[in-house]
């Protein structure tokens, strides 16, 4: 009881649907009594599967969808159960060691931060010693929205998840609708037929685990957060280029098994190192564009591995944000000042 109570405080309210319900622990706790209840419900699918879907614009253009992020919001009850189940899997996971040592989403002792320092380490070591690197730069086209639920579950028994855990889950993809929310304007309801939703608590763990095989097979370096995947790999000889061009035909065998698809559009390579010989690389017979810089987990990465770009463009930040505060609050107290600074700061494009 007391894990379903502390799930329901850690609730945030612009996260799921009827939190404001809950207005203390004393609500919650009774909410933790009708657990049971909640549960037999669930197993005859009365629990509600309804989601609104916020879209969060993301970059580019913004008259296309496809620039956009589909957030869910779902309702209290599917957010408990959820947790609990989120903890069941997460237990079992660090129990067995599932999850490949190159994922870096949703893992212990792992982050965007440690996604970065030890791919790019290694890459700049192999700059220093005057050998050249070939980085490729992997986007899902709608990763989370498009996982096919039965090759899913077929993943998670595979793995050895428990069937009541598998059952669950099973029914928790079942029979999902889904309405579009834009600025108080309701689409109507949907069905949903493929994917995990984004901003549900279980959604990324689950994602966690169907492309967890993704590298299986693969020389290259791969450094995995979620769906933001690269590989990495010393080019010295004609032999390391097969290698990494082999590695990329693995992938798009592995897509069309799992029914996945790439962005080719925004698939890249990045050639980093003097001596680079700049050889073309293609995905699925297209053929990846070079880039020479590319936004990294929102660091900005160039092919001299230089964070000029990133300093400057940080700094252009921080003074857009303090221009704001200047203009708009009038005391410079700085326990008012910093707390301005960086809340707006995180928030600022």
């Amino acid at each position: 009881m007391s894990i379903a109570i502390y799930t329901l405080l850690a609730l945030s309210t612009q996260s799921c649907l009827g939190i404001g319900y809950l207005k203390d622990a004393k609500e919650a706790s009774l909410m933790a009594f009708r657990m049971q209840a909640f549960s037999d419900c669930s197993k005859k699918r009365y629990l509600r599967r309804k989601a609104d879907v916020v879209p969060i614009f993301k970059k580019g253009l913004k008259f296309v969808p496809g620039n956009y992020r589909p957030v869910s919001l779902t309702s209290v009850a599917g957010k408990v159960f959820e947790g609990l189940q989120r903890d069941n899997i997460q237990e079992f996971i660090g129990r067995y060691n599932v999850i490949g040592k190159n994922q870096h989403d949703f893992m212990k002792h792992r982050s965007c931060q440690t996604n970065l320092i030890t791919f790019y380490e290694e890459v700049g070591r192999s700059i220093d010693q005057g050998v050249a690197v070939d980085v490729i730069y992997l986007d899902f086209a709608k990763a989370f929205d498009t996982v096919p639920h039965k090759r899913l579950l077929f993943k998670l028994r595979k793995i050895g998840l428990d069937e009541n855990t598998c059952s669950w889950i099973e029914n928790w993809l079942k029979d999902r609708v889904q309405r579009v929310v834009i600025n108080g304007t309701f689409s109507r309801w949907t069905p949903v037929v493929s994917g995990v939703p984004q901003g549900s608590v279980i959604g990324p763990i689950l994602f966690n685990l169907f492309i967890n095989d993704l590298e299986i097979g693969i020389e290259s370096h791969v450094s995995v957060f979620a769906d933001d995947t690269k590989l990495g790999k010393v080019i010295q000889c004609e032999q390391d280029v097969t290698s990494l061009q082999r590695d990329l035909d693995r992938l798009g065998d592995w897509a069309l098994k799992w029914q996945m698809k790439f962005n080719l559009d925004k698939c890249k390579v990045m050639h980093f190192g003097v001596k680079n010989t700049q050889v073309i690389y293609t995905l699925n017979g297209t053929e990846l564009g070079k880039s020479k810089q590319e936004k990294d987990l929102g660091i900005i990465i160039d092919f001299k591995l230089s964070n000029n770009v990133q300093c400057q463009t940080a700094a252009a930040k921080a003074s857009k944000v303090l221009a704001c505060i200047n203009r708009g609050v009038h005391s410079r107290d700085e326990n008012i000042i910093l707390p301005l600074y960086k809340i707006n700061g995180q928030a600022a494009p």
